[in-house]
């Protein structure tokens, strides 16, 4: 099965996110990133494709730094 982790620059965005993702009744969890040199470093793991996602936070403008899809 596949799922998206969404890294992004602060906990503000990560936590808006991931309510606006439950909101549409996709569950995300948040998780800190230990090593990040991108700001605070949060993640948010999902398990829906990375392009439903990232059209989602792009038509709300909550920025994030990257997408991938891994295989659980």
């Amino acid at each position: 099965m596949k799922k998206c982790v969404i890294s992004l620059q602060s906990y503000t965005h990560a936590a808006k996110a991931q309510k606006l993702l439950s909101g549409r009744g996709i569950e995300a969890a948040l998780r800190r990133n230990e090593q990040s040199t991108e700001g605070c470093g949060y993640s948010l793991v999902i398990s829906i494709d990375c392009d439903t996602v990232a059209k989602i936070l792009n038509d709300y403008s909550i920025p994030f730094i990257r997408l991938r899809n891994e295989v659980k």
